[in-house]
């Protein structure tokens, strides 16, 4: 049983949207165990065809091969059901907490050198604080955009600084239009951690350590939503987010199938690779969902950019390390 042990000291670093970390693993034997759902870990209100919830789980399977690979091991995976059997309502009405998501077995592998060390797994975060003003190197958008490709995805970037402060404007307008719908507000709300006490307590969620965010200006916007529709105070506040991005030089996409379920779990296998090749570069991101999960302004961006089958949307570049947000305990993932 120790190496599922090993492998999830590592991959419980994978992310997930809104750090929800929604897997659990039951061992069954030392070659055998069970990925599951927890279901009070999905985003049914922002995510209601279910594609996140299957690029969270994607992306971890992904990050249990790479570690497995990484110590001569060989990781392989039967799901259970079928990707379509995850949407929101389907998970509603399954019975109990957890939901069975996939079998998975690893047997001895060859020693290869790692193309992701565990070490990138420590290093790949998201930032928020502002980025330094450089450019990618055009050789590294060559490797993204050929990792993209090998995947059947592209990769793609606008770096023009007229059409970069579009974007931001835009999507800080659906930020404040997000979080004035109760039921979206309601949901993400839920996993804000205003204080260091409350973040390490649960070990998940939206740390304001790592939003770039002073506690109070977090809390208003969790709890006073309105100052984000009121003309005079939405200016201001549309001023002071877009003070705390500082330089953007760079916005990149990643586009092609992912809004239905039997795309999406691949997309999350692919992010975990194109995220750790980025740490591999000393580069972060800092997606903007709203982007792509707000129907009008996903309309706008596709007006804009031409770029059809956006699915996720992200500032990239350089920066300082940002703070690290915390992650459940190998003992908080694993199921007796």
């Amino acid at each position: 049983m120790s190496v599922w042990r090993t492998l999830l000291e590592t991959a419980r670093y994978a992310p997930s949207p809104h750090n929800v970390q929604p897997w659990r693993l039951r061992i069954l034997s030392d070659d055998t165990a069970d990925l599951l759902i927890e279901k009070h870990r999905t985003l049914p209100k922002e995510d209601p065809t279910g594609s996140f919830i299957l690029l969270s789980m994607g992306l971890f399977i992904e990050a249990l091969s790479i570690v497995a690979e990484n110590n001569a091991f060989k990781l392989t995976f039967q799901l259970q059901k079928s990707p379509s059997d995850f949407t929101p309502e389907h998970i509603a009405k399954a019975e109990g907490e957890l939901l069975a998501f996939a079998r998975l077995s690893v047997e001895k592998g060859p020693e290869v050198e790692s193309a992701y060390p565990d070490a990138l797994f420590l290093t790949r975060r998201t930032s928020r604080i502002p980025y330094l003003p450089a450019l990618l190197p055009d050789e590294t958008v060559e490797v993204l955009s050929e990792l993209a490709g090998a995947w059947g995805y592209t990769y793609s970037q606008v770096t023009a600084p007229e059409t970069i402060d579009q974007i931001l404007k835009r999507n800080i307008e659906a930020v404040f239009e997000d979080l004035n719908v109760p039921p979206y507000h309601d949901e993400i709300v839920e996993w804000f951690r205003f204080t260091k006490r409350s973040a390490r307590a649960t070990r998940d969620g939206l740390d304001y350590r790592c939003m770039n965010s002073s506690r109070i200006s977090f809390w208003l916007a969790a709890r006073v939503p309105q100052l984000l529709q009121f003309p005079l105070t939405r200016r201001v506040l549309q001023k002071v987010y877009r003070r705390q991005l500082g330089d953007v030089p760079t916005i990149g996409m990643l586009a092609g199938p992912f809004w239905v379920p039997e795309s999406a779990f691949g997309a999350g296998r692919f992010l975990l690779r194109f995220w750790l090749e980025l740490a591999k570069h000393d580069l972060y991101i800092h997606p903007y969902g709203n982007l792509v999960t707000n129907k009008i302004a996903a309309e706008w961006c596709l007006q804009l950019l031409g770029v059809p089958q956006i699915w996720l949307m992200f500032r990239i570049g350089f920066s300082t390390a940002p703070p690290r947000s915390y992650r459940r305990t190998v003992e908080e993932v694993l199921i007796d």
